[in-house]
């Protein structure tokens, strides 16, 4: 999709068609298609998950110079395009701090948050471990 700043927001949607709704955020160096091999058991859990990609990963636009509040609106937009007034929010590792942004700076759109194996300082890693755009700037 475009978003209203002209870049591009790549996500994948898995799951139920009409099952409760749910953003889930990648951590590094992954992206949308995490959850893809999952289809059949979120949707026999009654879930369907759109999985956005950060700026910078897979198929969405870059963003130099991104912070992390950034973020909330890029979700803002995807919510609205899919229809989702109210949505669940979960992130993975370095889609963490993410999920605890959207669930702050949208408080009255994200009914449940949650984090599973959160990083929020990708600093510590090696050189080379860790892509150049998952580091903050």
């Amino acid at each position: 999709m475009t978003l209203p700043n002209g870049r591009t927001l790549a996500y994948t949607d898995v799951g139920a068609p009409g099952g409760a709704p749910v953003l889930y955020f990648h951590g590094a160096p992954t992206s949308r298609l995490d959850l893809v091999p999952w289809d059949n058991e979120l949707a026999r859990m009654g879930l369907r998950v759109f999985s956005p990609d950060r700026p910078g990963y897979g198929r969405s636009t870059p963003l130099p110079g991104r912070r992390l509040e950034d973020w909330p609106a890029d979700v803002a937009a995807l919510a609205d395009r899919l229809g989702l007034e109210r949505f669940a929010v979960v992130g993975y590792s370095s889609g963490g701090p993410y999920a605890v942004a959207c669930a702050t700076m949208l408080p009255g759109r994200v009914a449940a948050a949650g984090v599973v194996a959160g990083v929020t300082d990708m600093t510590w890693a090696p050189p080379g471990r860790v892509s150049k755009s998952a580091r903050p700037s």
